[in-house]
Order: C-alpha cells, then sequence, then structure tokens
C-alpha cells in the first residue's frame, strides 16, 4: 500500500509532523502534533484513504481524554462507547471538510466487512445486538448494512450524527448506557473485579483496601508513574544501552495525568452525588462495544508481519533539510576549501597541457558517441512524400504512382544526461590520482558532446548534526552515517566556477590529497554508499526535471561495498512499537514504500529501484585494491549472478574468461550485476592510468618491427583508456 506523508498533510491543513513507523496502532501526540501511522499492508487505496482521513480527523478534532488509548477515565462513559460516538463525529468532519474522501471511505469500510472487521454482519440476530453495536455498524458500513431501529434507538442514531463537541459525544455515550441498563440489561457485559478477601474486602497480596462507593478502579496517585516506567531496546551500535530508559509521557498521546482527578477523589471518599447507583454488578467498565473490540483486533491483521510477528525495520525517506544538509553546494564547498588556505601551487604544474591533451584523448569517446547517435536517428528516419511531382520521374507516370519527390526525417535524438558519485573512502587513496584523471576525461567528454552532467563525491566525514546527531531525529529516520555529497563539478557551474572545479579535480590528482589537504567535506572516510544512492534517487529525479533529460545515466566509482543502513529507534515511544527484524529492512523512497532486505541487498534495491523510477541506467565502477581483492570482486559478481547458488573452482570457466578479458579491454564487464545495467570489474592504482605512453624508435628497427611496435602501441594507447574505450558506446 501507497505510504505517504503527503495525504496526512494535505488533509490537516497544517504542520503536522506525519511518522510512518512500526506501529501497532495509530496514534497522536497531542503536545509536538505528531500523527504515528503504521504500515499498513496492502489492501488497497480505498482501504489506505479510509485509514488515513480517520487517523487525521482525530488529531485535529480528537482531545486526549477522547483518544481510544487514553488513560482518562470518563465516569458513566465506557471507553468503548466513546470510540464508536467520536469515531461518528470525526468522519463526518473529515468528510464535510474533504468531500472527496466520501467515496474512498465508503469502499473502504465495504473492504473491512468483507474482511470481517465488525463480526458476521449479514447473519446478526438484532435482537441480541445492543444499541451501541447497531449505531457503530450503522455509522460506518450505512447503506451496507440494513440495521433495523426503533422509535427511540432511531433517536439516538440522530443525535449521534449530529454531535458537535467532544462533550456531546461523552453525554451521548452516557445516555446510550443508561438506554441499555433500562432496556438491555440482559446483553450488558460487566467486568468483574479480580476475586476479594473475604476477611478485609480487598484483593489477594493487596494491603490497601478496595475504594468503596464507585463503580471504577482507580489508579492511585503514583501508581501509573510506576507502570509506565519501561526499558527502552535498541539493536544500534552508536547508542547507549545504559542510558536511563524512562518513557517521556509528555511527549506521546498516551501521556499520563495524575490520576484520580478532584471529582474522582470526591467519588472515592464516598460522595454520592457523583456516583452511579445502580443495581448491576461492580465492575471496572460498565459495558463494552463488541463490533468496536472487535475491530481493535481486526486492526492487528493489517499490519504485515512475520510468522514470528515481527514487521521489516521501517525507514522513513530522507527529508529535504537533511538532503540539503548532506548535499554541499559547490560555493559551501568552495568556503570551506579557502579556509585550508592553497599554498601547494605546484600541484597545478602543467594543467594547461593536461586539459589541452585530455581533450583530445577523449576524441574516441566523442567520435563512438556520435557514430550511435546517428545511428539511431537513421533507424528510426521517416520518408514521406511532399506533394510535389518529381519532374525526373514524370516519365513513368504510366506504370508507377511514385512519382512525387520524397523527404527523410530523422528522429529527434534524445536528451542525454548523467550523475556521477565517486566514492572518498580511505581505501580509495591509492587509486583516487587514477579515478580523477578519468573522471576528468569524464568531465571533458561531457562537456564537448554537450550532455548536462553532475558529480559528487561521497564519504562520511560531515559534521552537520542533521548528518551525523541522533538528538532530534524522528523515528525511523534514515541513519546517514555522516553522509557528505560534495558537489565537486557540473556542466550547470558558471564559466569561472567550472575551471576552477576542474582545476581543483586536477590538483587532486598531482597531489593525492591526504587529511591535511582537504576540506572537512571531502576528507577520507567510510562508505555510506547506501545513504548516497537513497539521496541520489532524489539527485537524479530533480536533475531530469532541471535539464528535460530523457536517457539518463547514474554512474558509481567505488571499491568496496556499503555501509551499514539502519533506522533511529525513539525509546520514548516504545509501548506503540511492534517487534521488529534488524536483518530486513523497508523504506519509503519519494513516497513509494521498497524493501530493501539487509544491507547488502539495500544496494542492489536502491540501485534496480532508481532505474525503474526514473528510467535510468546505471553504470558501476568497481576498483580493486589488489589481487585478492580483484579475486574476492570476481567470485561475488560469478555468485550474484546465479543468485547465490555458486561454487567456486579454480578451474572454473568463468575464471579464466575473466582473465582473458583483462588482458583483452584492461577490465572485465558483466550486465545486470549487483543492481547495476553495466557493471565493470578494474584494477585500482596505477593500472586504472590513462596516461598515454609515447611511441618511441630507436632508428634501428626493421620495418616489421616498426609496423609491430605502432600497433601495439596504437593499441596500447586506446586500452590505457579504460572508461574512456566503454563510455561512448554506454551513454550513447
Amino acid at each position: 500500500m501507497l505510504q505517504s506523508s503527503i495525504l496526512p498533510k494535505l488533509l490537516a491543513k497544517e504542520n503536522i509532523t506525519i511518522q510512518h513507523g512500526n506501529y501497532h496502532t495509530a496514534w497522536f501526540d497531542v503536545k509536538d502534533r505528531v500523527l504515528g501511522l503504521p504500515m499498513w499492508k496492502d489492501m488497497g487505496k480505498d482501504v489506505y484513504d479510509l485509514l488515513v482521513g480517520h487517523e487525521v480527523s482525530h488529531a485535529l478534532h480528537t482531545p486526549f481524554e477522547g483518544w481510544h488509548d487514553s488513560p482518562e477515565k470518563l465516569e458513566g462513559a465506557p471507553r468503548s462507547y466513546l470510540n464508536v460516538v467520536e469515531d461518528a463525529r470525526i468522519e463526518r468532519f473529515i468528510k464535510d471538510i474533504y468531500p472527496g474522501l466520501v467515496g474512498p471511505m465508503a469502499r473502504g469500510y465495504k473492504v473491512l466487512k468483507a474482511e470481517g472487521f465488525f463480526g458476521d454482519v449479514d447473519t446478526m440476530d438484532w435482537d441480541e445486538v445492543k444499541l451501541i453495536d447497531k449505531l457503530n455498524i450503522k455509522a460506518k458500513l450505512a447503506h451496507l448494512a440494513d440495521v433495523p431501529f426503533n422509535a427511540e434507538e432511531q433517536v439516538f442514531f440522530q443525535r449521534l450524527m449530529l454531535t458537535e463537541t467532544f462533550d456531546d459525544v461523552v453525554q451521548l455515550a452516557k445516555d446510550i448506557l443508561a438506554y441499555t441498563k433500562e432496556n438491555q440489561p440482559e446483553l450488558l457485559e460487566p467486568q468483574p473485579l479480580p476475586e476479594q478477601n473475604d476477611s478485609d474486602g480487598a484483593p489477594e497480596d493487596s494491603e490497601d483496601p478496595i475504594p468503596q462507593g464507585h463503580d471504577d478502579i482507580e489508579s492511585q496517585p503514583g501508581e501509573e508513574e510506576q507502570e509506565e516506567e519501561i526499558s527502552g531496546n535498541s539493536d544500534s551500535a552508536d547508542e547507549d544501552n545504559s542510558d536511563d530508559r524512562k518513557e517521556d509521557n509528555n511527549s506521546s498521546s498516551s501521556s499520563d495525568e495524575d490520576e484520580p482527578s478532584s471529582a474522582d477523589d470526591d467519588t472515592l471518599e464516598g460522595d454520592s452525588e457523583n456516583s452511579v447507583i445502580s443495581d448491576q454488578p461492580t465492575y471496572s467498565e460498565e459495558d463494552v462495544s463488541k463490533t468496536d473490540e472487535a475491530f481493535r483486533r481486526s486492526e492487528s491483521t493489517l499490519i504485515e508481519t512475520n510468522s514470528n510477528g515481527e514487521q521489516a525495520t521501517l525507514i522513513n525517506d530522507v527529508s529535504k533539510e537533511v538532503r540539503d544538509a548532506c548535499v554541499i553546494s559547490y560555493d559551501k564547498l568552495k568556503e570551506a576549501r579557502a579556509k585550508l588556505g592553497d599554498t601547494d601551487l605546484q600541484k597545478y604544474d602543467g594543467y594547461k597541457e593536461y586539459v589541452k591533451a585530455t581533450k583530445k584523448a577523449v576524441n574516441f569517446a566523442v567520435k563512438e558517441f556520435e557514430q550511435r547517435k546517428a545511428a539511431y536517428q537513421y533507424t528510426r528516419a521517416q520518408t514521406a512524400k511532399t506533394g510535389r511531382i518529381d519532374v525526373n520521374k514524370l516519365w513513368s507516370y504510366k506504370t508507377s504512382e511514385d512519382i512525387f519527390s520524397q523527404v527523410t526525417r530523422l528522429a529527434d535524438a534524445k536528451n542525454h544526461g548523467m550523475l556521477l558519485v565517486v566514492d572518498f573512502s580511505g581505501s580509495m587513496s591509492g587509486s583516487m590520482p587514477y579515478v580523477m584523471d578519468q573522471l576528468l576525461h569524464l568531465v571533458l567528454f561531457c562537456k564537448a558532446v554537450n550532455i548536462p552532467f553532475d558529480v559528487y563525491g561521497f564519504t562520511s566525514t560531515n559534521p552537520s548534526k542533521l548528518a551525523t546527531a541522533w538528538k532530534g531525529s524522528k523515528d525511523g529516520d534514515l541513519h546517514m552515517n555522516g553522509l557528505s555529497m560534495p558537489h565537486i563539478c557540473s556542466s550547470s557551474f558558471k564559466k569561472k566556477d567550472f575551471e576552477d572545479a576542474v582545476k581543483h579535480m586536477y590538483g587532486r590528482m598531482k597531489t593525492n590529497y591526504y587529511w591535511d589537504s582537504l576540506c572537512k567535506y571531502e576528507e577520507y572516510g567510510s562508505t555510506p554508499l547506501n545513504q548516497a544512492l537513497w539521496v541520489a534517487h532524489h539527485l537524479v529525479k530533480d536533475f531530469k526535471i532541471k535539464h528535460g533529460v530523457q536517457k539518463m545515466n547514474l554512474v558509481t566509482f567505488t571499491d568496496g561495498d556499503s555501509n551499514g543502513i539502519g533506522a533511529i529507534e525513539d525509546r520514548k515511544i516504545q509501548d506503540k512499537k511492534l517487534d521488529t527484524s534488524w536483518s530486513n529492512y523497508e523504506g519509503i523512497i519519494d513516497g513509494k514504500r521498497v524493501k530493501l532486505g539487509n544491507r547488502y541487498d539495500a544496494t542492489k534495491v536502491l540501485l534496480n529501484n532508481i532505474s525503474e523510477r526514473y528510467n535510468t541506467k546505471t553504470i558501476g565502477f568497481f576498483m580493486a585494491d589488489n589481487a585478492a581483492h580483484w579475486r574476492d570482486r570476481l567470485y561475488s559478481m560469478r555468485r550474484d549472478m546465479r543468485d547465490g547458488d555458486y561454487d567456486w573452482d579454480d578451474n572454473d570457466t568463468f575464471k579464466k574468461e575473466a582473465a582473458k578479458e583483462y588482458r583483452r579491454n584492461k577490465c572485465v564487464s558483466k550486465q545486470n550485476v549487483f543492481g547495476y545495467d553495466q557493471y565493470y570489474l578494474l584494477k585500482g592504482g596505477e593500472a586504472l592510468s590513462a596516461e598515454n605512453e609515447e611511441f618511441e624508435t630507436f632508428g634501428t628497427e626493421t620495418d616489421a618491427q616498426l609496423r609491430s611496435a605502432f600497433k601495439k602501441h596504437a593499441k596500447g594507447k586506446k586500452l590505457n583508456k579504460v572508461l574512456m574505450t566503454s563510455f561512448g558506446k554506454e551513454v550513447a
């Protein structure tokens, strides 16, 4: 089922914080205006709209004492009676405000009726049904249930559909109970007290006497504070398990109020003026609504859980505020770099010569790209008659009707776009000069063929509290792991900024900056790849809208698996939460619910989701640090291609073919691996070098030796452009 915070916010017409989570039911924090919504299973859009509309109306119109989990007790008005009457009031309000909800809510209740949420309505013996249940069924199901009312009961139904204030609700609930006691006493279902010790009139194992002259057992002052003291659980390694785990009851809808109230105190003292005098037995709730209790029990079936009753751990989408803190604009990056100073000017030596040579080197990729773009146009070309007679064909008018001039219209080439994401983890430091070299080739290639592009790094060194701190985060927020995504280059930069960005990339290539040479946003850190891909969903979407891109490419450069993925857990609302599986995650990304699995599965799922949601081709370049790293990644590739069902064999054909392919192309390329449409396995370090070796001769070679040396040089020159030999083909 679509889980989106947009619908509740639109319905609320105010700044209510929407918090989807692993909750057993919906709840509302009256003080902080937080609406918590469970992750309901998919029962159709109508059921979702019904549930959201219902809970939003509660948030807007129901006071604290009116929520079904409120500890407040209102004398003479059983909680389930209040639920029924209040539900009718708030649903009428939300449908009056938004008439468009009338249809979805009616259809939603039709689904819930079929699922037995109110019991078997069609076969009910109405003589055995209490007034409160008749009212509940009629108010919610309307024409879906033929509920018989006598004249007195019809008056109650009319009152039910006209309640305006919560005081009206309380009074009507009391009147319904009084009517039931008088006219349907045999249907009342009192809840008996615990067995009493005849000797002292108190429950067993209790030292305090039961209050006399009062129908309900009330908690004594201070008693509920002790009951609410619970231990919070957190499976994240970043939290201190020794923290104080008491509930902060002021931040949830089940916040405690000291009980009993002053009116209750009077009753406890035996003041009969406020007491309900009845011949009925003494019980804690004077009666219950069977249909309301059946609905509450059935609510649990709306939550999707596994056989152990666990729900996947939910992670909410990354808010714009957090994204803005993690994605470092170029102006912010320049400011941080300026604070460090730039004293090592030697790293820019040879910059102009390098750019000039690189522009020549990218011509191969440009040629490949232009050829494929032209092929796309010509294969989709259309020939049409102009309506003008071709005088050169006029002679054949007696034998052919084809005497008109024709025109060929070429198909419009697709608009391309590129978003490149580079791993700035510490293990990339050895390959970074060569990665920057290749990246500069790609940037200048995109510039040459007028492809809009953005280049981001990603690392874990962001000092912003929004990227690192837990305090202030909501329950279910994504652990950002200090994600920093500096915007290091873009086709959208002004000319001066673009030249400055390219020059800085060249400087990093020449010196391989270390910690003391890098600003805080681009230092070497760990690998928050999953967090970067999560944010990349929004970057790709915005990029396509901005540039009108039809053919989008997302390219990643990395040398390892992602950091872990996890959700922030608010201990203050643990009582509202279900047990969750910490090896199975789900996320809400751009309004869609996505099953992520574990952290390794999550990378693949995130890439596939970007590809499917935004019509984007994903290309991955993986730099292996050494021979062992190469073999491990090669094994992982084969295992992924076989869905994990694979035993490594030293004589395996896949290994032999991979080695042969690398000798030929200096990389191993496979499709549909790890979630990438195209995946390249490369050897890091100097093997990535895009430097051109000069063709040297000594004047003593024979003609055959010269031809052989020239062919070898030409082939090596081409192969040394590891990325460029494939890139023009992939992005076309």
